[in-house]
């Protein structure tokens, strides 16, 4: 009779890791999924302007912490 108690608590704490796994899968897949705009804007930079080698990203050149050709 103990241990058909002590299985069945075994079970439910396994049962319960499971679950718990399982979700947390979850979680990493939706979050890798998901896009941002961040990354919209830069598929979609056909706007022109200068190439902003510190963000990736075209603007109009007056980034000061910024730089605009190769080093």
């Amino acid at each position: 009779m103990r241990i058909g108690q002590l299985l069945l608590k075994l079970g439910s704490i396994v049962l319960g890791l499971v679950f718990a796994l399982i979700a947390t899968f979850r979680d990493l897949i939706a979050d890798s999924d998901s896009s941002t705009k961040d990354d919209d804007v830069l598929g979609s930079s056909i706007r022109g302007g200068d190439l902003n080698f510190r963000t990736g990203k075209f603007d109009d050149g007056t980034d000061p912490a910024g730089w605009y050709g190769r080093d």
